[in-house]
């Protein structure tokens, strides 16, 4: 029993190491890499839809929140809703003044979106949510 997983744990070493040959030229469909040996990272189809790139900018907002939170006492539970805490602010920045819009936007990574209209793309977002 001992012989058939010591050669099981070789087997498995044996496989995992001839995957990593350094050697071996890209495999077809993977990024090239660029002038500097970088590889080149592709385009995720999925941050082209305004919606997509709105609900990731809300996600990283609650992880920031969360960190921020949980350092200041991390011996406790936290709780919160990041979507809820995002459409507060959201809505306090269309009576905010240029400045104080500004900093939201960038709390909340609006600023990272071309979206012009983003309280529009946040209600559309907000309807998918909520939708039965």
């Amino acid at each position: 029993m001992q012989a058939l997983v010591l050669l099981l744990c070789i087997g498995a070493l044996l496989g995992h190491s001839s995957c990593q040959n350094p050697a071996s030229p890209p495999e077809e469909g993977s990024p090239d890499p660029d002038s500097t040996g970088a590889l080149v990272e592709e385009e995720d189809p999925f941050f082209k839809v305004p919606v997509n790139k709105l609900a990731a900018a809300v996600s990283n907002f609650g992880y920031d929140l969360y960190r921020v939170r949980s350092s200041m006492s991390p011996t406790t539970n936290v709780l919160l809703s990041p979507l809820s805490v995002a459409t507060a602010l959201s809505a306090l920045s269309l009576g905010a003044e240029q400045r104080t819009e500004s900093i939201i936007h960038r709390a909340l990574y609006y600023d990272l979106i071309s979206s012009p209209d983003i309280h529009g793309t946040y209600k559309e977002l907000l309807d998918t949510v909520t939708a039965p």
